[in-house]
């Protein structure tokens, strides 16, 4: 919201008709330019924000369609690892951790320390985050368990920055709405403040390998370590 203060000076009554219609021309041009102005600032966040060491979130999620049929709660734990000579940040739950670099982007899925997925380049939001931005990225998937290499393209776009209310509070957050070539079709909430996201709608569309599908995540509880 854009706040705006305006003073205007009432003309002496003696003012002709021509004073009058000077002086609305100008009040009506300062305040144009005076909203127009409100509408151009957007909100920027220019870094990553890594959450404190030990913080810990919890996680409802909701799986319809090829994602399954089930309700769970996951808690989220931010640790950190050095991975092949990196020194990563780590979002761990039960069974596998995210390995993040500097940007939030996504080095690789790990379970236990066995790699599952990695990402090449990272896989990530666009920092610096700004409201109309959009990006279009490549990336090289290798998915450990079937020793495949698959090329990923995701285009990415900053649709607006709001409030959004979960079962944990309500947020200020950038939403991103996020397409990939395999047939994911998602939309993130993400609070720069905490460098988490608070919400999220994943949907597997037809051209999915085994169908369309939906994962909706909301964070529940939160514990952010001082």
């Amino acid at each position: 919201m854009c706040a705006l203060t305006w003073t205007a000076k009432l003309l002496p009554i003696a003012a002709t008709g021509r004073d009058r219609m000077k002086h609305l021309t100008g009040v009506t041009m300062a305040l144009t330019l005076a909203l127009s102005g409100c509408a151009l600032i957007t909100p920027k966040t220019a870094n990553y924000v890594v959450p404190p060491l030990g913080s810990s979130w919890v996680t409802a999620r909701s799986d319809s369609g090829s994602y399954g049929s089930t309700r769970s709660q996951i808690t989220n734990k931010r640790g950190e690892q050095t991975w092949q000579e990196q020194h990563l940040t780590t979002f761990e739950t039960p069974g596998f951790s995210q390995l993040l670099n500097d940007q939030g982007g996504i080095v690789a899925f790990l379970n236990g320390d066995k790699p599952m997925v990695t990402f090449d380049p990272a896989l990530g939001f666009a920092y610096p985050l700004e409201v109309g931005k959009t990006l279009t990225s490549t990336h090289k998937v290798t998915i450990y368990p079937s020793k495949n290499v698959v090329p990923l393209q995701v285009t990415q776009k900053v649709e607006a920055y709001e409030d959004v209310t979960v079962p944990a509070g309500t947020f200020k957050a950038f939403r991103i709405s996020w397409s990939e070539s395999n047939g994911n079709e998602n939309t993130y909430w993400v609070s720069p403040e905490l460098g988490i996201t608070v919400k999220s709608s994943l949907v597997r569309t037809a051209k999915w390998s085994t169908g369309p599908g939906k994962r909706e995540n909301e964070m529940v509880s939160l514990n952010i370590n001082k």
